[in-house]
């Protein structure tokens, strides 16, 4: 009888552990995910804060070019230069190049900004990987303790059944034979 209820206790344990173990993978892959997305949320702000910067430092350096090539006019100016030739192509190159400086600026914190949304695209995609590991490795738990339970529940019955099957060969089953009567158990 007590081993009727081992058994029993076992398959309820198995149960119980699959249960157990499923909720805590759950738990844990609603954990890894809201931590991926944290990260991710880092980053598209980082990104946010890059673009900001990229239009403030644009604007900060048109405004520096400018003035200094507005400087510059006024000193051709004062020269009496003539507003033609050698002055106004080194002035028409500057203006050039300092156009080619600022798009560059912008260009890499296009590529900065684009890198560190990738980042979070990235974070996000591995932290629900890493979620999907985690719920599959419960389920693998949750099976291993189901499995662990039936294999105990079995034992369990089946030692009983012996146990049964010893007490018709035992004592009292040899008494009631000896005296010529049949065994409640054969």
């Amino acid at each position: 009888m007590l081993n009727l209820v081992t058994a029993g206790m076992s398959l309820a344990s198995g149960f119980l552990g699959k249960k157990s173990a499923r909720k805590e993978a759950r738990r844990k892959a609603q954990a890894i995910r809201q931590m991926a997305d944290y990260n991710a949320k880092v980053k598209e702000m980082e990104a946010r804060s890059v673009r900001k910067t990229m239009g403030a430092e644009t604007t900060r350096a048109y405004k520096s070019k400018r003035q200094q090539m507005a400087t510059q006019r006024a000193a051709y100016s004062k020269t009496g230069a003539v507003s033609s030739g050698t002055p106004m192509a080194v002035m028409l190159e500057q203006a050039t190049e300092m156009e080619m400086d600022i798009q560059n600026q912008r260009r890499n914190r296009l590529l900065q900004e684009q890198n560190l949304r990738q980042q979070a695209k990235t974070v996000r995609y591995e932290g629900e990987m890493q979620a999907q590991n985690a719920i599959a490795e419960g389920k693998a738990a949750g099976r291993a303790s189901l499995l662990g339970g039936i294999t105990g529940a079995v034992s369990g019955i089946g030692s009983t059944l012996g146990n049964i099957k010893k007490i018709g060969e035992g004592s009292i089953g040899a008494g009631f034979k000896s005296l010529g009567a049949k065994s409640l158990l054969q």
